[in-house]
């Protein structure tokens, strides 16, 4: 916990719909999350934020020495730490910019750099004490479920990848025994040039998907074999961020001003030449508050704060 030095512990179970598959993530301490308001005015703002510059050495918990030596990882001016509400046994929150900005299209591509090398370095250390799945997300204010509005991104790694990944996997195996290629190198040869290609940036080709998941969705292969976004040199890191930066101000200019994003990475050595690295971002809606973030839209599951037992016993009186 923070300023304290006690260990704190959250009681998270995982629990798998026996029909569907369908996975739910319950922590009944984020109903206790701080939710700041985005009407607030920058400088009052940043004085109660736990994540700008002032605050954040004091008001975000440390990893335990067993995991990081240092309390908190770093790379550039990002900076990784535990969730103090977490939906997975390591649950990180990076902050890539020391600045309380909010506007989507401030954010160059150094600092959201920063945030991704210091997300890979997080699922390292993850995959090194025996948690190998990682993913990144990110949910930019309220209308896409962030509680905290500071610029964030957040990975949770875990012993099995999370459901939409699973998919994937099996989808691209599965493309392969069908037709004797790789899905994303047909998909690239189909969509550059085409009507739904967006641009190119080191490393990466983004595309406009032939049928998005969400509001102006648009998505970046990296065009090279790599899975892993523990194996991506710097070059493509910063052509991945560079992508993100350049799609963030043109959703700018379309009116978006609220994103969700996921980054789907295979621990190193996984897949057999059937996945590639990729990102996916979609605009959100200008509506307030949203219970639908990363990990419901991008990661195929949900994080709950009610337990149904509890719940039901509830709702029990009124039959």
């Amino acid at each position: 916990m923070p300023d304290t030095g006690v260990t704190a512990s959250c009681e998270i179970e995982v629990r798998t719909d026996p029909l569907t598959g369908a996975v739910a993530r319950i922590n009944r301490a984020r109903q206790g999350r701080p939710r700041q308001q985005e009407a607030t005015p920058v400088p009052e703002a940043m004085k109660g934020c736990p994540f700008c510059r002032e605050n954040i050495e004091s008001s975000t918990p440390t990893f335990t020495p067993d995991f990081c030596q240092s309390g908190r990882i770093r790379a550039g001016r990002a900076v990784v730490f535990p969730n103090m509400y977490p939906l997975s046994p390591l649950h990180g929150v990076v902050v890539f910019t020391p600045e309380h900005k909010l506007e989507i299209n401030g954010y160059g591509p150094e600092e959201l750099a920063d945030g991704i090398m210091a997300s890979a370095a997080f699922a390292r250390a993850a995959s090194e004490r025996g948690y190998p799945f990682h993913f990144l997300g990110w949910n930019h204010l309220s209308q896409a479920g962030a509680s905290i509005l500071h610029p964030h991104f957040q990975v949770i790694a875990g012993k099995s990848p999370v459901s939409s990944l699973r998919e994937c996997i099996a989808s691209c195996r599965s493309y392969r025994e069908r037709e004797g290629r790789c899905f994303w190198d047909d998909l690239l040869e189909s969509e550059v040039g085409s009507q739904r290609y967006v641009g190119k940036t080191r490393g990466f080709s983004w595309i406009a998907p032939w049928a998005p998941t969400g509001t102006c969705e648009v998505i970046g292969v990296l065009e090279g074999e790599e899975p892993s976004l523990l194996e991506l040199e710097t070059e493509c890191v910063l052509g991945l961020a560079d992508g993100i930066s350049r799609i963030l101000r043109g959703y700018w200019e379309l009116g978006i001003r609220s994103v969700t994003m996921g980054i789907f990475s295979l621990p190193p050595g996984h897949g057999e030449g059937t996945f590639r690295l990729h990102a996916r971002i979609m605009g959100r809606s200008r509506r307030m508050g949203c219970d639908r973030a990363f990990l419901e839209l991008y990661g195929w599951e949900v994080g709950l704060t009610e337990f149904p037992e509890e719940y039901a016993a509830s709702l029990r009186g009124f039959f």
